[in-house]
Order: C-alpha cells, then structure tokens, then sequence
C-alpha cells in the first residue's frame, strides 16, 4: 500500500479551466479549503519553500483552524502536490505525473478502440 493517497472527484463532462476547480474535486467533502489550499501552493511558489515549523503562523495567516491545516496539507501531500523535503514543505511534480501517466493509458485504450 502507497504511503500516501487520496481521492479526487473527476466530472468528466465538465472541463478543468484552473487549478482551483482541480483543488476542489480535491477538497469536495470540504469545499471551503479549495481556496485556502490554492493560497497555499501560491505562498508556495512565491517562497519556493515553507519550513514545516511555521505552520501556526501559516495557519493563521491563512484563516484556518489547526485541524483545517493539516486536512489541508494532508490532502496536498497525499495527491503529490506537495512534498516535504528536509524539514520544508515544496512543490512537487508527483501529482502531474500520475496525471500524464493516467492520460497516456486512456488515449492508448481509445486509439485502440478507434482502430479496431
């Protein structure tokens, strides 16, 4: 069993024109952390990285609760958005990987499907 996981609401006739709509299939037992999460990923790429110890002034910088935090960071741990590496919370590309992996199989499956 993988160290970390999730699971993500995909609505597969409706199109994905941010990265909030993707943080909301995310967050869709709890729709008001989408924003927080995408508040987060931006103080992300500003920072390059954020150290794991300041999560109180993160959380409260960010309007959550301690409980919201870690839902949060859990989440985007979990679907590899993020890592933490030595002590930091980081943007990680683990997330768009499995995206592109996920994609390549369908397109094989329906090009075959196309040609049989």
């Amino acid at each position: 069993m993988p160290k970390y996981e999730t699971t993500i609401k995909i609505r597969a006739r409706e199109r994905v024109p941010d990265l909030l709509t993707i943080l909301e299939g995310l967050f869709y037992r709890k729709p008001e952390l989408a924003k927080k999460a995408l508040e987060f990923i931006y103080m992300l790429i500003e920072r390059k990285r954020i150290p794991a110890s300041e999560w109180d002034s993160v959380k409260d910088k960010l309007g959550l609760t301690h409980q919201e935090y870690y839902t949060m960071i859990g989440k985007l741990r979990d679907s590899g958005m993020i890592s933490k590496q030595e002590g930091e919370w980081i943007i990680s590309r683990q997330f768009g990987n499995r995206m592109k992996e996920m994609a390549e199989i369908w397109e094989s499956f329906v090009k075959r499907w196309e040609h049989a």
